[in-house]
Order: C-alpha cells, then structure tokens, then sequence
C-alpha cells in the first residue's frame, strides 16, 4: 500500500478499529536461489532482477501430478541486506511453462511485485516501518498499471468480502477531517484488511500480515478481489530462522470459479527467504472455467 496523495484525516490504528466495530454492530537450487521444497515437488523459475548485490525471482512449484502447489518470490540474503533508505519497486513474471515445455495452469495469477518501503505506509502507527510488500496479482501487468487512484465508489458483494475483512476509508470526501471513503490505490488497487489482526490490537506489532486489494477491472460498478500480498517487516525477516505458515480468512467466491491460495508462508532457507501463496483450493465464482469440484474444508 501507498499513502493516499489526497489524505486529510489522520489514518491510524484508531479509524481501521473504529471502522470495524461499524461493521461488526527439501532446498532445491535453481541457479538463482534455493527454494525449499518437498521430494515430490518440482521448482520453476519466472522473472528475476537484481536488487544490490542479489537478486529476487518469482518461481512455482509443482506437484508430482503437475497441478500448480505453490507460487512464490525468492530474496537471497544480498538482496535483503540491500534493503535500505531507497524503495523498491520491481515487477516480476511467473513462469508460464515447465523446462520441457508443458503449460503451467497459474490459476489466475500473472505476475508478482516486490514493493520495499523503507517508510512504510498507512495507517500510522502500524504499517510504517521498514517492510516489504509481495504483491500477487491475478489481472495482466497492463491491466494493473491502469489502475488509477480514486475514491472506491463501486460496491463489493459480500460473497467476495474475505472473512472477517472490510474496506478501510482512506479519504476524507466531507471536509469533516474524517476519512470516510475507500481509497483505490494507482497500480494496486483498494487494500481489504482484517481489523482483528494482531498488528491492529493495542498492543500489537506488526511482523507479518497478509491483505488484499481490490478494483473495478470490468468498469461495471462490481469490486473484486485481484490482489494476495504478504507483508513482511524488514527486522523481523532478517532475523528469522523458522517457517510461518498462515492460513487465510478467504471470501466464498472469486470473480471466477479456480483454485485460489488459502495460505501464505514466509520461509527462510540457506540462501535467503521465500514468501509464497499456498494451499490452493476450489472456489466458486460468476464464471467457471471447466469443471471445478466443491470447495475443500
């Protein structure tokens, strides 16, 4: 997320609780990295690009039946240790294909990007410290790069509302100096957060969170979710030493009928970290792409 241009209200940990009680009323080397692995699961690399001295790449990985397991952004250590006062902004292709040239079925998803803010961002006093931002995006890179900053003013049907989740205001439209309306970010779209994580609690830290974004892609006054980012503070990546594995709250359904993530890992190797989305499952949606069996609980 960016600080909203526009923003009058202070945003803090106050307005995102008060919004809330509104609404409630193996490693496997890949020749640019190690990515941790199971036996049976094979790695796939997608873009990569330098970041000081080391390097990030997005990478899949497969089953042994070839069905998609995880997708994921590799950091080695040099590149985290690069990290410092400048951003960081890097797009980055997932693999379409296998080495052999079969056909990588990414279950909506295009392609990741890596954001760095060595300031962090809104709301105050909880996402504004050094962290990075993985972006998992499941429309095109032209289409995502069209998307400009303006008040949310489409609707979200509450199917596709994750769990739990709502649509903090970012921008004041009264003059009251209360923000009071969804802001959609230019290039990522309108962060949909969960008020009950830990980061949010008074006495909460921010170490690790997931969000998601939504738009309007389709221009028909419909929001959808087109957006998994885990975020991950500098400090506390750099010092991990075991896996987070944590599951999502997710919506009932997608803007189509697929598999979608129901889980995201931070996992350090002896190489660096990868953040990656895992645990796909079926998901209903307004449109189906052949035959998808009943949701998994």
């Amino acid at each position: 997320m960016e600080r909203p241009a526009n923003q009058r209200g202070r945003i803090g940990r106050r307005t995102l609780l008060k919004t809330a009680m509104v609404v409630a009323s193996s490693s496997l080397t890949t020749g640019i990295g190690s990515v941790s692995a199971s036996e049976s699961q094979r790695v796939h690399a997608g873009d990569s690009t330098e970041i000081g001295d080391g390097a990030v790449t997005a990478y899949a990985t497969t089953a042994s039946d070839g069905t998609l397991s995880s997708l994921g952004v590799h950091f080695d250590d040099a590149a985290i240790n690069a990290l410092g006062e400048k951003e960081v902004a890097v797009p980055l292709a997932f693999p379409s294909e296998t080495a052999s040239g079969d056909a990588l079925d990414l279950h909506q998803f295009s392609f990741a990007k890596v954001n760095y803010l060595p300031d962090g961002h809104w709301p105050e006093g909880v996402y504004d410290v050094p962290h990075v931002d993985t972006q998992f995006f499941m429309r095109d890179h032209s289409t995502v790069t069209g998307i400009k900053e303006r008040p949310a003013a489409y609707s979200i049907p509450a199917a596709r509302m994750p769990t739990d989740h709502i649509r903090p205001p970012a921008i004041d439209t009264t003059d009251d100096g209360e923000p009071d309306t969804p802001l959609v970010e230019a290039g990522r779209g309108e962060p949909i957060a969960d008020p009950n994580a830990a980061e949010h609690q008074e006495d909460g830290e921010f170490t690790h969170t997931h969000i998601y974004g939504a738009a309007e892609p389709d221009g028909d006054g419909i929001g959808e979710i087109i957006l998994f980012e885990p975020m991950v503070a500098l400090d506390y990546v750099k010092q991990l030493n075991t896996d987070v594995d944590a599951r999502l709250k997710t919506p009932n359904e997608y803007f189509t009928a697929d598999e979608y993530p129901t889980s995201y890992v931070v996992q350090p190797d002896d190489d660096g970290v990868s953040i990656q989305l895992t645990d796909f499952e079926s998901f209903t949606g307004t449109a189906f792409v052949g035959p998808v069996p009943s949701r998994r609980r």
